[in-house]
């Protein structure tokens, strides 16, 4: 792949706002959602856009509002406050019981409405602001 060939650094953090979407969009199943996905991908699918190693990077993508990243910040600190606290979780069933899928739930809805209440972004080519209805 040449380097006309690769999406610029833009498409791809918006690429990476509508997969934050779909992201919540399964956070926001509760224990449904970790029914239909498995705990693991449950909780990966939101890391895999929002980085938990990595945790300024994405806070500094222009398409995210700062109200974006504050309520992407609050689901992220609530993912990982529930995977410190269930280490040995070993069925979906054991993460559900735990609760953590409804405390998630909520703060997950709200960063879902507030994102989509925007949009989403076109993944062939850069805008400056979301252009398509979720």
């Amino acid at each position: 792949m040449g380097d006309q060939d690769r999406p610029s650094g833009r498409i791809v953090e918006q690429r990476l706002r509508n997969r934050a979407i779909e992201a919540l969009e399964t956070l926001v199943e509760g224990d449904e959602g970790v029914r239909t996905w498995g705990y693991g991908d449950y909780i990966n699918e939101f890391f895999d856009t929002i980085d938990d190693e990595s945790a300024w990077l994405w806070r500094e993508w222009s398409t995210f509002t700062p109200s974006e990243v504050s309520a992407l910040d609050d689901v992220q600190r609530a993912l990982l406050d529930a995977c410190a606290a269930t280490p040995r979780i070993s069925s979906d069933e054991e993460f559900i019981a735990s609760g953590w899928p409804r405390r998630i739930k909520p703060l997950a809805a709200a960063a879902l409405e507030l994102m989509q209440s925007r949009g989403r972004f076109r993944e062939d080519r850069e805008e400056d602001a979301p252009s398509r209805t979720s």
